[in-house]
């Protein structure tokens, strides 16, 4: 176990000595981004029993950092293999390669021992998560360069790779909710947007809308500090009203989403420029839900409006939370969606069924809850502080109307 400390505390010191190559531009929304689910064995298949380890790994800078072990083959036809130290760039791992030599079978640790040199670089570059392309050249007596393909062959356990930002969201994130308004940039334009972020462990979206600006395509950009500028969709406004989409994992009608949008500025533009921008704001956490009176007179009041997510035009929906000495009471009610059968999920759990009806000219459904359990009531037996509220269609897998409900405390 010694010798592996040792090692791996060479691998680390080696970050300091890494001058990395020039590197492309950022991924946009049509690539992936690479993430800790690409760490894992990756097979040659076009190669006799070679390949590469891969571990995205973690450091004190806001940079993933790579260690990978290229498992191939000396003159001799014995086994030999590279270390490559270096880091992600979108859908890109550029490393340094090195050899290490002098270090016979289970040699005792040697400190300060200076056996490490320079062997060449290494460009990974990934059409998705179980396919890339392997380019290198090695120096020394005898250069040489190649590229060859890679295959994923075993990863992390229990783990989904789904090319987008939400692979490397902690498994203990606190749900965000984020949002910035779109305001004219020009002068003629009379129109308003808006984008928002949100996030929780298992999945991250980004939407951004427009209304009352000239029908047609617009270009999105998200302009992010020390990256190229490029757009990274198409917003179409049919009628005045226009949106696009992106979540991670990926999810029908919504593209990839493989940029973190949060420290951007956001713009829409057509041929003559930006027509819709935050200026200089940025998303920020939205601040929602209102609480009337306190715990020093036994009541609390508390209400947030539910995020029409993916309903319908004018879908909406409010929940509200009320405490009043020993007596609690929990509602949600929505409107402006089909009639039908839908669920409520409560960071995740199924709480009851919320049946909508009415005619073409209003909907309407309502699900209510109290402890001590009233007649026209279930029983309130969790607390929605701090939780995701979540409606979805009955059979469905993705919400239409969501919100982050407040806990004053926290």
């Amino acid at each position: 176990m010694k010798s592996r400390l040792s090692i791996s505390h060479l691998f680390f010191s080696l970050f300091a000595l890494i001058c990395l190559f020039a590197l492309t531009a950022p991924a946009s929304a049509a690539d992936l981004v690479v993430t800790r689910y690409f760490s894992g064995l990756w097979d040659q298949p076009k190669q006799e029993n070679q390949g590469i380890m891969l571990q995205i790994i973690d450091h004190d800078i806001a940079v993933k950092r790579v260690v990978a072990y290229w498992l191939t083959y000396g003159d001799n036809l014995d086994s030999a293999w590279f270390i490559g130290i270096g880091q992600v760039e979108g859908p890109l791992i550029v490393l340094e390669l090195y050899t290490l030599s002098g270090i016979g079978f289970m040699q005792d640790d040697v400190p300060d021992i200076e056996n490490v040199e320079p062997a060449g670089n290494m460009v990974l570059a990934f059409s998705n998560c179980n396919h890339g392309t392997a380019s290198f050249e090695l120096a020394g007596a005898d250069p040489s360069s190649g590229e060859f393909e890679i295959k994923k062959l075993a990863g992390l356990y229990n783990s989904r790779c789904s090319g987008g930002i939400s692979d490397d969201t902690p498994g203990n994130a606190r749900p965000v909710q984020m949002e910035v308004a779109l305001e004219p940039a020009r002068e003629e334009i009379a129109g308003r947007g808006k984008a928002k972020f949100w996030e929780r462990a298992d999945r991250s979206d980004f939407h951004v809308s427009a209304e009352d600006i000239p029908d047609g395509d617009y270009a999105l950009w998200v302009l992010c500090p020390d990256a190229v500028d490029n757009p990274v969709g198409t917003l179409t406004v049919t009628l005045g009203e226009g949106g696009i989409q992106f979540r991670s994992p990926e999810s029908n009608g919504k593209q990839l989403l493989t940029f973190d949008p949060r420290p951007c500025l956001i713009e829409l533009r057509d041929a003559e420029g930006a027509v819709l921008t935050s200026g200089d704001a940025r998303l920020a956490e939205k601040v929602t839900g209102n609480a009337d009176g306190g715990h020093g007179n036994g009541m609390t009041k508390i209400s947030v409006e539910l995020d029409n997510v993916d309903g319908p035009p004018g879908a909406s929906g409010e929940a509200s939370y009320s405490v009043k000495n020993n007596s609690a009471e929990f509602e949600v009610e929505v409107e402006q969606l089909p009639v039908g059968t839908y669920i409520l999920l409560v960071n995740d759990i199924d709480q009851g069924k919320i049946e909508v009806t009415g005619n073409d000219n209003r909907t309407k459904g309502r699900i209510r809850f109290s402890d001590p359990q009233k007649e026209d009531r279930m029983l309130l037996e969790f607390v929605p502080l701090g939780q995701l509220i979540e409606v979805i269609e009955q059979g469905g897998a993705d919400p239409i109307l969501e919100a982050y409900f407040p806990d004053p405390d926290a």
